[in-house]
């Protein structure tokens, strides 16, 4: 019986494999599903999977959450690219990791991922093992601009190339890929003029702000000027040293610090006495806690107050509830990202940074 099992796996996974090499499934091909493996071979979905985790392992094929599985191009290298990928979130992960995915697989580069949580010492344990392992390069959306700077001047020294998302790291020359953030920010304040409002505030300016926040906050500034409004300074809302605090706690710990810090800033919002009618606020989950403290202090959106977000991972949810905002266009940050690092191995001229538009919502 053991051999009867052993048979028909080799079935399956030597078919696969004479099908990658003779051109039939191509790189980037999607393969059929496991149960329709199972009728074109007339196997059990068990002989299927163990084929298809072997094909994996030897990185001849590549699983994307939700999308499928799809032909690597191992056949036409010698040996693939190692390149790993670290987010801080969990939100948004699956659009930039697909938007990676999808453009490596046409060039056998292999992205294992790493979750940082935003958390900076296992952001550190992260690139300790990573840089143990060598890796051919790594993408990062770094939970700090400076904190970690030794670990990534580390890969540097060893002419392991970083290439970052979102925000840089200060001092290292490593090339970046982020959303056009004070561009896409004046747009809003544009839409806002248009609809009619004169005193728009800004939410949150903190202590240290990350490169896309300043950029955001550049934006604001500029679409206020632009549009001849009052920048007035009881009109931008603080989070003071709420990003060092979060980058040392738990999650849970972070909402919890997010939520006081936002509240003391609410109430002093409700004390004013000429109020801003409309807000913009960093991002979606600023947006999120805004309305959150807002709707506990008797503060009717959108009635008296117009808010903003940045990001918007989830487009029927923004239009549902009528937000204004903008949309990252998070699958084609992560296609720029593996691009240029592609190149940089490849030794091809590229941008030390590339920018990505986003759209506006509502």
């Amino acid at each position: 019986m053991a051999k009867k099992k052993e048979s028909l796996y080799n079935k399956v996974y030597n078919d696969l494999i004479a099908k990658i090499q003779s051109g039939k499934y191509k790189v980037g091909d999607k393969l059929p599903t496991e149960m329709e493996l199972t009728k074109i071979y007339g196997v059990s979905r068990i002989t299927v999977a163990h084929a298809l985790k072997n094909l994996a392992d030897a990185n001849l094929i590549y699983r994307v959450k939700r999308s499928g599985t799809f032909i690597n191009g191992k056949l036409n290298r010698s040996a693939p690219l190692i390149v790993p990928i670290i987010l801080p979130f969990v939100e948004d992960l699956n659009e930039i990791m697909t938007g990676i995915q999808n453009t490596a697989l046409s060039f056998n580069a292999f992205t294992p991922f790493y979750n940082s949580k935003n958390n900076l010492e296992r952001e550190r344990n992260i690139l300790s093992e990573i840089l143990s392992n060598k890796p051919d390069g790594i993408i990062v959306y770094p939970c700090d601009s400076l904190d970690n700077i030794g670990l990534y001047a580390e890969f540097l020294a060893r002419d392991i190339p970083v290439v970052c998302l979102d925000r840089p790291i200060e001092g290292l020359e490593t090339p970046l890929v982020t959303t056009k953030n004070a561009d896409c920010m004046c747009r809003i304040i544009d839409r806002l003029t248009q609809l009619g409002h004169k005193r728009i505030g800004f939410f949150s300016i903190s202590d240290k702000m990350a490169f896309p926040e300043a950029e955001r906050f550049k934006g604001y500034c500029r679409g206020i000027v632009k549009n001849g409004l009052a920048l007035k300074n009881e009109f931008i809302f603080h989070t003071y040293d709420l990003h060092k605090k979060e980058i040392a706690v738990t999650l849970d710990q972070q909402q919890q610090i997010f939520q006081r810090y936002t509240k003391n800033e609410m109430q002093r919002y409700l004390a004013l006495e000429e109020k801003p009618t409309a807000i913009c606020c960093i991002n979606d989950s600023t947006l999120e806690m805004v309305y959150k403290v807002a709707k506990q202090l008797g503060i009717l959106i959108p009635e008296e107050l117009t808010v903003t977000g940045f990001d918007c991972a989830d487009v029927e949810k923004a239009k549902s509830m009528g937000y204004l905002c903008i949309r990252q266009d998070f699958a084609s940050l992560g296609s720029a990202a593996i691009k240029l690092m592609l190149d940089i191995l490849d030794g091809q001229p590229h941008r030390d940074v590339v920018l990505v538009d986003g759209i506006l919502i509502g």
